[in-house]
C-alpha cells in the first residue's frame, strides 16, 4: 500500500499528501474525510484533531504514514489531551452516580457512554431523541474549569441555569439578556444567552473569480468579537435553530464556533431534530461546528447520498437517501432512540379522529384542489415538500397556509367537545395547535393555562410546575412555544388540533409528555378535517417524517463503540522529507511525452495475450500511467461537469475515459505514449511514479 506524508502547515494545520502512486485512491479519499482539499497543491489540509482521526483511518486501511516529527509531537499531545478528557469525564460520571445513589437515583448507562463520547470530541452532534437527557450529558462532559458558552432558545435559559446548579455546581452561571452584551466567559464560568442576541457576524468577502488565476486571496473579514479564551466550550442547545445557512443567526453562531475551534476549544451541538424538512438543513447544522466535511466529504457527495438534484423552480429536489447516508451522519453524531435505550419507557400511540368543518372552509379547500385536482399526484407532494416553490406560479404557499389556518379554526368545536370529555373523566390533557386561534379559546377556561410565544420563561416554569403538581386540568400550547424546554409527564393524553409543517416540531411537542418520568403509554390524538385536502396534508407530513426515519433515525442503528472513540494510531515520527522526492517529480515532468524516457523495470505479473498491435506495460512508468488513468476515470463520475480538481479536465475527459476502458486490453505504441502523456498532466493528483 502507498505511503502518505504528513507535514506541518504554517497556520498549525497539517498537510496530508501521498508519496508516489496511490494504489487505492478511493480508500485514501475515504480516510481523509474531514480534510480540506487544496487544489493548487493537490493535497489535503486538516486540523490536528481531524488529522488524528485521519491517521488512524489511513493506517487501518493499510497505508504507511510518514509523520513529520513536529506533527507527531502535536498529535501525541492532542491524543493525550483526549485521554485526559475522557478520564476526567468518567470520573465525573462516577461522582454524579454516587450523589444520585444516595438519593435512590442513577444515571442511565447510555448517558454515561454519551458523556465519554462527547468528552473525546472537539466538535460533535449529540442527537439523542427528545427526553433522553442531552443537557445532563453535556453538563457532565464539560472539562473542569473550562470557560463555557451555552446558546439556546430564550425559553430554555432558565432550564440551563437550573440544571447547571444541579449537575455542575462547580460552575458560576451568568445569564445574558439584551443585544450588545455578549462577552466570553472566564475560567470556571458559564455564560448563557439566546440565539437572538448573538453578536452579528461581519459581512462575507465578495467572491473574486480571478483569485485562482492571480493567486491573490481576499482577506477574511475580521470577527466582530475578540478571540475566544483557550479551551472554551460552546454548547448549542436546540441546534436546529441553525438550519438555514443564509440566516444572520447561523452566521453569527459560526463566527463564535470558528473562534473557539481555532484556540483548541470544543463545539457541541445538541438537537433531537437535525433534519427537520429538507436535507440541506442537516448540512447547515453540521457546518455550524465545521462537521459537514468530516461527515460527507463534500457538498457533491452530500447531494449524491441524499439524491439531490436542481429543482425546476430553484433550490433542490430530494429523492430517496442512499443506504450510506446514515453511516455518514454517524461519523460525527451520536443518536439513541428512546425505545432502544429505555425499553421500559412508555411508547406513543397515534389516533386520527375525523371532524366536520363548516361550508365556507370546505369551499376554500376546494379552491386549492382546483389547482391540484389530483391531490395524490407528485405535483401536490412536490409543492408541499418544497415549501411551495414548485407550483410554477399557479398558487402561493401562503394560500394553502391561509386555508390551513381556517381549518384549525373550523376544528374548534370538535376540540372543545373532546376537552369536555377529558374534564368529565378527570383526566389531565395537553392540547397543541400550530395555529393560535384554537389555543386562545383556553385563555379564560377554568383550570387551564395557555403557553404561547407571549408567555415569559418564568411564567412557563410556573405553569409547568402547577400542572405537574395537579393544580391544573390541562395546558393548551402552540406547537412552537410548547414544544421545547418543558416536562408534562403528568398527562398521558395529547390532542393535536392541527400539525406544524415540520414533522420534527410535532414530535418535539409529543415528547413533552413521553419523557423520563412518564408512568404510562402516551396517546396522541390528531383532529383531521373531513376534507380530502386536510387528509392529504396529514399523509404528506408522515412522508416527511419517513425521510427523517430513513436517515437521522437510521444513524442511531450504526454500530457505536461502548467507550469513547479514541483512535489507535502509530505516531512514530520520521525525518523530514528529503528533496529527493521533489527532484524525482521535476525529472518526471521533464520526461513527459514518451515512455522511452522512463526507467525500465520488468513487470512481474505474467503477460496476458493481446490483440495484434497491442501490448502490456513494459516499464514502471507505463504501469503507473495505466493505473493512473483508471484512478482518474473512477474519481471522475461527473465526466468533468464540475471543475473540482478531481478526475480529468473537460479537454481530456473523452479520450481519458476511452483509454481507461481499454487498459486491460493493452495499447499500441502510439497509445502508450498518449497514456503516459495524459497521466503526467495529472501528476499532482495521482502522486509520483
Amino acid at each position: 500500500m502507498s505511503a502518505i506524508a504528513l507535514t506541518p502547515e504554517a497556520d498549525g494545520r497539517v498537510q496530508i499528501k501521498p508519496i508516489g502512486y496511490v494504489t487505492d485512491f478511493r480508500a485514501y479519499l475515504t480516510a481523509c474525510n474531514g480534510a480540506q482539499f487544496d487544489n493548487a497543491r493537490k493535497c489535503q489540509i486538516a486540523t490536528i484533531d481531524r488529522t488524528l482521526t485521519i491517521v488512524g483511518a489511513l493506517q487501518a486501511a493499510g497505508f504507511t504514514t510518514e509523520i513529520d516529527p513536529a506533527v507527531a509531537a502535536k498529535l501525541s499531545d492532542h491524543l493525550e489531551s483526549k485521554h485526559a478528557s475522557v478520564t476526567q469525564a468518567s470520573g465525573r460520571v462516577e461522582a454524579v452516580e454516587a450523589i444520585l445513589a444516595s438519593k435512590g437515583l442513577n444515571l442511565y448507562a447510555y448517558q454515561g457512554r454519551g458523556v465519554t463520547w462527547l468528552a473525546a470530541r472537539s466538535a460533535a452532534l449529540l442527537a439523542d431523541e427528545m427526553g433522553l437527557g442531552k443537557t445532563i450529558q453535556a453538563l457532565t462532559a464539560l472539562p473542569p474549569g473550562a470557560p463555557v458558552v451555552v446558546i439556546c432558545p430564550a425559553v430554555a435559559k432558565g432550564v440551563w441555569e437550573r440544571e447547571t446548579a444541579k449537575w455542575r455546581p462547580d460552575y458560576r452561571v451568568t445569564v445574558i439578556s439584551g443585544r450588545g452584551k455578549f462577552r466570553w466567559p472566564e475560567a470556571g464560568e458559564m455564560v448563557i444567552l439566546n440565539y437572538d442576541i448573538l453578536p452579528a457576524a461581519p459581512p462575507k468577502a465578495k467572491h473574486d473569480p480571478w483569485a485562482e488565476v492571480t493567486g491573490k486571496v481576499a482577506p477574511k473579514p475580521k470577527p466582530t468579537v475578540p478571540d475566544a479564551p483557550e479551551g472554551c466550550v460552546i454548547i448549542a442547545d436546540e441546534a436546529h435553530a441553525l438550519k438555514s445557512s443564509k440566516s444572520k443567526r447561523t452566521h453569527a453562531f459560526r463566527q463564535l464556533s470558528t473562534l473557539v475551534l481555532s484556540v483548541g476549544g470544543k463545539v457541541w451541538l445538541l438537537t433531537a431534530t437535525p433534519l427537520l424538512n429538507r436535507p440541506q438543513e442537516l448540512w447547515s447544522i453540521l457546518a455550524a461546528a465545521d462537521l459537514q466535511r468530516e461527515a460527507f466529504g463534500s457538498w457533491k457527495r452530500f447531494l449524491y447520498l441524499f439524491a439531490g438534484t436542481p429543482g425546476r423552480w430553484g433550490g433542490f429536489e430530494w429523492g430517496t437517501p442512499r443506504p450510506e447516508a446514515p453511516e455518514a451522519i454517524a461519523r460525527v453524531s451520536l443518536r439513541r432512540i428512546r425505545t432502544e435505550v429505555l425499553p421500559d419507557l412508555p411508547t406513543k400511540t397515534w389516533k386520527d379522529v375525523p371532524c366536520a368543518i363548516d361550508a365556507k372552509t370546505s369551499k376554500h379547500c376546494d379552491m386549492i384542489m382546483d389547482v391540484f385536482p389530483a391531490l395524490h399526484d407528485d405535483s401536490f407532494a412536490n409543492f408541499i415538500m418544497s415549501g411551495g416553490t414548485s407550483s410554477g406560479g399557479k398558487i402561493a404557499f401562503e394560500d394553502i397556509s391561509r386555508v390551513r389556518a381556517e381549518l384549525a379554526t373550523a376544528k374548534i368545536p370538535a376540540m372543545l367537545a373532546t376537552v369536555e370529555e377529558y374534564e368529565e373523566a378527570g383526566e389531565p390533557l395537553i392540547v397543541f395547535s400550530y395555529h393560535r386561534a384554537p389555543i386562545d379559546e383556553f385563555s379564560t377556561r377554568e383550570g387551564w393555562r395557555v403557553i404561547t410565544g407571549d408567555v415569559t420563561p418564568a411564567e412557563r416554569s410556573r405553569i409547568e410546575a402547577d400542572f405537574q403538581a395537579g393544580k391544573l386540568k390541562g395546558i393548551a400550547a402552540t406547537i412552537q412555544a410548547g414544544g421545547v424546554a418543558i416536562t408534562l409527564t403528568r398527562a398521558h393524553h395529547a390532542l393535536f388540533v392541527d400539525l406544524a409543517w415540520t414533522p420534527a416540531l410535532n414530535a418535539q411537542a409529543e415528547d413533552r409528555l413521553c419523557r423520563i418520568g412518564q408512568a404510562n403509554g402516551v396517546l396522541i390524538t390528531r383532529l383531521v378535517g373531513d376534507h380530502p385536502l386536510d387528509r392529504r396534508v396529514t399523509a404528506l407530513l408522515s412522508v416527511k417524517q419517513g425521510l427523517i426515519d430513513s436517515t437521522v433515525e437510521a444513524s442511531a442503528k450504526v454500530a457505536k463503540p461502548e467507550a469513547a472513540p479514541l483512535p489507535t494510531v502509530d505516531l512514530t515520527p520520521v525525518a523530514p522529507l528529503a528533496d529527493s522526492y521533489e527532484s524525482e517529480e521535476r525529472a518526471a515532468i521533464q520526461a513527459e511525452g514518451t515512455a522511452e524516457n522512463a526507467p525500465a523495470a520488468p513487470v512481474a505479473a505474467p503477460k496476458p495475450t493481446f490483440a495484434a498491435g497491442r501490448r502490456a506495460a513494459r516499464n514502471e512508468t507505463e504501469v503507473w500511467a495505466a493505473k493512473g488513468l483508471t484512478t482518474l476515470a473512477a474519481s471522475d463520475a461527473d465526466h468533468a461537469q464540475e471543475r473540482n480538481g478531481v478526475g480529468f479536465s473537460k479537454w481530456d475527459n473523452e479520450i481519458g475515459h476511452s483509454l481507461a476502458r481499454q487498459v486491460d486490453a493493452g495499447f499500441s505504441e502510439k497509445q502508450w505514449a498518449l497514456v503516459v502523456k495524459i497521466a503526467l498532466r495529472y501528476r499532482r493528483q495521482l502522486g509520483g511514479v
